[in-house]
């Protein structure tokens, strides 16, 4: 069996073009974990204080790390999908019109006693060969991209894990200070009564004087 038979170069043909569903199927999921850590970072971005200056610049300079990974893999996710320049095969129907034009032309040529060069076999083996290099090269570019942005998708992870610490640290002091602070119980008011007024004196009959002789009831005072 020769190393370029026709059974190799349709199987090398066909590795190819399912190289190419895999590498299209593989962006699947670089692309949703670079969703939810811009997410993330969106949301902390939001919610940090930016009270304390320590932490305000630590948390800033990582998550404009975390930033301009972010915008590094997506261009390099952008690039590994665009990258599909793919060369197939012509259509069955042409195939077959080309191979009855070759029989034509192979039947005049050997009627003219003429040596036949060109047949309908060869230029279908350079046909596949072109197509199945040239996937290769396109295979391999749209690989080189999707690593890249996996090198790139791990970097925003870890200035995305580092930019968690001083959130964390701020998120913690601001609830500290948004907490109520005990405050000391107040005396209750006691109910302030006016004191009774002092009773008067009281008064006591005067002594009755009594003139013998005077009737009972005459008083003299």
């Amino acid at each position: 069996v020769r190393p370029l038979d026709f059974e190799f170069l349709k199987d090398r043909y066909d590795f190819e073009l399912e190289r190419k569903n895999k590498l299209t199927g593989d962006l699947a999921l670089p692309v949703g974990v670079l969703s939810g850590l811009g997410g993330l970072a969106t949301t902390m971005a939001r919610s940090f204080t930016y009270k304390d200056p320590f932490l305000t610049s630590t948390f800033t300079v990582l998550l404009g790390l975390s930033g301009t990974g972010f915008l590094v893999c997506v261009i390099l996710l952008w690039k590994a999908y665009l990258a599909q320049t793919y060369e197939y095969l012509p259509l069955l129907g042409d195939l077959d019109k080309s191979a009855e034009e070759f029989r034509e032309f192979s039947a005049y040529v050997r009627d003219t006693g003429g040596e036949l060069e060109d047949t309908f076999s060869n230029e279908f083996r350079r046909r596949i060969i072109k197509a199945a290099d040239r996937n290769t090269l396109s295979n391999d570019l749209r690989s080189k991209w999707l690593h890249y942005s996996r090198i790139a998708l791990f970097f925003v992870f870890g200035f995305t894990a580092m930019a968690a610490a001083p959130y964390v640290a701020d998120q913690r002091i601001n609830m500290r200070s948004a907490m109520p602070t005990p405050q000391a119980p107040k005396p209750v008011a006691q109910a302030t009564t006016s004191p009774a007024p002092a009773p008067q004196r009281p008064t006591f009959p005067e002594n009755r004087v009594i003139k013998e002789g005077h009737e009972p009831g005459n008083v003299k005072k």
